[in-house]
């Protein structure tokens, strides 16, 4: 709950800048707005390909501006690259270093699919029921949701466009619209923040939070990172005060989280007995 939300967080890059360009491998990059590719001898990234690339890091292909794009393809060159010249560079890939990369690769790939297959299970097989939730924030909310300090549960609803943000707070303002699906029917962004230090907040809205009520829509701010301006329209959805109680509605998500975790473990737990006598397993005792 110590974010600051006075600038939009960046997006996780896993980029490196381009040190070497081998003369043994011809490229041609072409940047920008139109295309991403990138193409050699051994190898060449078409822009479906560069698209599912960013998608495996979950990196949204929109929100990134000009320059990241540009930083993550070179990434990308330079590991092509020193992949295709792995071989000149001393590592034999009939040798034991590489087959024990290869082991490794075997045994994360198989991890991926283990985690992939779990996440799926538990999804379709653990249903958590507003009972559940209800009687978890009752029991616990001494513990876990009093507040220990000024808080506010805020979302925020962005744009590049002004005029559309200003629309935006309109509508919440005036109309009294849900703020997430008026997002979704705008093709804007929208976030819920959830309970945040009032400490942390940025100067600029921190005052107009705390005088503002709950349900009401601040002005847009406008922010610029890397040349890309964005507008936000924050929402106050409640605010509490020290030894106040959160509200259900904002810590639904997280107590709806743990209590899938706990019963997703019982459940695969009880696939796993399944799964002994369905593969016949056999072995020391101890260990079954």
């Amino acid at each position: 709950m110590g974010v600051s939300v006075s600038r939009k967080n960046s997006t996780i890059l896993f980029v490196a800048v381009l040190a070497i360009i081998t003369a043994a491998v011809l490229f041609v990059f072409v940047p920008r707005k139109e295309h991403f590719l990138l193409k050699g001898r051994g190898f060449k990234l078409t822009p479906q390909k560069f698209s599912l690339y960013l998608k495996d890091r979950n990196i949204d292909e929109t929100s990134l501006s000009d320059s990241q794009r540009d930083e993550i393809l070179k990434g990308w060159l330079r590991n092509s690259l020193l992949y295709l010249e792995s071989s000149q560079m001393g590592l034999d890939k009939s040798g034991e270093a590489y087959k024990s990369i290869e082991r490794k690769v075997q045994a994360f790939r198989e991890n991926l699919v283990v985690s992939e297959a779990l996440r799926r299970y538990v999804q379709n097989e653990v249903t958590v029921t507003e009972d559940e939730i209800t009687r978890y924030y009752d029991n616990r909310k001494k513990e876990e949701f009093r507040a220990q300090e000024p808080l506010a549960w805020l979302a925020v609803l962005f744009t590049t466009e002004r005029d559309k943000a200003l629309e935006l707070a309109g509508a919440i303002n005036k109309k009294n619209q849900d703020p997430e699906k008026l997002a979704s029917s705008e093709g804007s962004g929208f976030s819920d923040l959830g309970y945040m230090p009032v400490s942390d907040l940025g100067d600029e809205i921190k005052n107009d939070i705390l005088a503002s009520p709950a349900g009401r829509a601040l002005r847009p701010v406008r922010y610029e990172e890397e040349g890309r301006v964005f507008y936000y329209v924050f929402i106050v959805k409640d605010k509490v005060w020290k030894n106040d109680f959160l509200k259900i509605e904002a810590v639904t998500p997280e107590i709806r989280e743990k209590i899938t975790r706990v019963k997703g473990k019982d459940s695969v737990e009880e696939l796993l007995k399944h799964l002994m006598v369905k593969y016949k397993v056999k072995g020391d005792e101890g260990l079954l």
